[in-house]
Formats: C-alpha cells, sequence, structure tokens
C-alpha cells in the first residue's frame, strides 16, 4: 500500500471524518509546528550578521503571521464560494468546501515541497 500524506488523505475523506480525530491530527499538527519553526528559524537567522539579527527576527514572524493570514483566508474564501454555488443543507455545503479547501491546501503544500527541494539541492 503507498504511502500517502495526510494533506491527501483529509482531502479525500474530509465529510466522513469524526471531531475527534480532526482534533488529533490538529493537535499533532500545532505540535510538530512548534517542535519544528524554532529550529527552522535559528538556522535561518544563523546566515545572518549579528546587527541584522533583530530585523531578520521580525521578518520571520511577519511572513510566518502574513502567510497564517491568506491561508487563512483563502481557505475561508473556498468554503463560502461552496457555501454559495452549491445545492443542499449547510452542512453539506460547508463540508464539501472544507473538503475543497483540504484539496487546495494540498496543492500549496506539494509545491511548496518541490519547490523547497529544487533550492536546496
Amino acid at each position: 500500500m503507498p504511502r500517502h500524506q495526510p494533506s491527501a488523505y483529509l482531502s479525500q475523506t474530509a465529510r466522513h471524518l469524526a471531531n475527534p480525530f480532526i482534533a488529533t491530527v490538529y493537535v499533532l499538527y500545532v505540535a510538530g509546528m512548534g517542535t519544528c519553526m524554532g529550529s527552522v528559524m535559528t538556522s535561518a537567522l544563523r546566515t545572518l550578521a549579528d546587527n541584522q539579527q533583530m530585523e531578520g527576527n521580525a521578518i520571520l514572524n511577519t511572513l510566518q503571521q502574513f502567510a497564517g493570514a491568506v491561508g487563512t483566508s483563502l481557505s475561508a474564501v473556498v468554503v463560502a464560494q461552496s457555501q454559495t454555488h452549491l445545492a443542499g443543507s449547510q452542512a453539506y455545503m460547508t463540508a464539501v468546501g472544507t473538503q475543497n479547501a483540504f484539496i487546495m491546501l494540498t496543492v500549496f503544500a506539494t509545491v511548496i515541497w518541490f519547490s523547497y527541494f529544487k533550492v536546496v539541492n
């Protein structure tokens, strides 16, 4: 059986997931982000001169906040479009919109993943 990325799994099964499973995935995601972000930022700031590290830290934090806001906004737009343009109950339209948002985020994550290896290698 081939290995799948969690986001690909979520994008295909989003309408059939139980709330405790979604909460568990989210907790694991946030724990992973908390574990790696400090190391990533430290590694990035080490490439700067000492007198540039404060500005580098500010830029990284600003970009992190901006990227989070853009991702949240785009996901909300996808869900809202599904709620507006589909027929059915509000719960169904929201579930389909959420599934479409997972698909969009999976595509973004895949592009970022391949871009990372292209730049690093």
